[in-house]
């Protein structure tokens, strides 16, 4: 029997729309071409959010958390959390001659042998309660050859390597600046110790990094 023509242009209509709705994979939505995209552009390769808050955007992709921060309808930030089976390959935002080895887990060290020194903040290293861990923020800000992009590589304060470099971490503080100093946080808003804080958490995996523009950091 004869198929109506309506019903062989849906069917056509259907196998045009099909490699539309595949889904996207992690290197294709966390990359480095995304950022300065449209909205409208963003979301049809990585789909819709599923939660929005102001100007952050969450997706899930392939089982991975991506945060999209949208502005004025332009993406000037990508955030993915790192887990051993979402793991950031960072070639396409920063080029290989400021990309970490990709492949392989992320680590404060890993990523300032591969781009240069760090600055370092957090909001709380002491007395800070227990609503949520804590976490320290490493950010870098990179030169004209990457688009002066910068990266918030992020550490929550949890586990035994994280809580060790942030102890080791404020007590040098503290020996030289007071107990005082640092539950102000003060060290936001001064580079004396950034080397100090490179060096104790140079081992510590990342568990969270934003790549982009005007990325927000703790203040003191």
């Amino acid at each position: 029997m004869q198929q109506p023509a309506r019903t062989l242009f849906a069917t056509a209509l259907l196998a045009l729309c099909a490699p539309l709705a595949q889904a996207a994979s992690v290197a294709e939505v966390f990359n480095g071409d995304m950022l300065d995209t449209n909205q409208r552009y963003f979301e049809s390769i990585a789909g819709i959010p599923r939660q929005s808050y102001g100007d952050q955007h969450l997706f899930r992709i392939s089982g991975c958390n991506i945060t999209a921060t949208i502005q004025n309808n332009s993406v000037t930030a990508l955030r993915l959390e790192l887990t051993p089976s979402c793991q950031a390959d960072l070639t396409s935002f920063l080029g290989e001659s400021f990309a970490p080895p990709a492949g392989q887990p992320l680590t404060v060290g890993s990523f300032q042998q591969a781009a240069g020194d760090l600055s370092f903040y957090s909001d709380c290293l002491t007395l800070c309660g227990n609503a949520a861990d804590p976490s320290v923020y490493a950010h870098w800000e990179g030169p004209h050859a990457v688009s002066f992009r910068e990266v918030m590589l992020e550490l929550v304060l949890a586990g035994d390597a994280a809580l060790e470099a942030s102890s080791r971490w404020q007590q040098q503080m503290t020996a030289a600046k007071g107990e005082d100093w640092v539950m102000e946080t003060r060290f936001n808003c001064e580079r004396d110790f950034d080397g100090q804080a490179q060096q104790s958490f140079a081992n510590v995996e990342v568990n969270a990094i934003s790549i982009g523009s005007g990325l927000v950091k703790p203040g003191c």
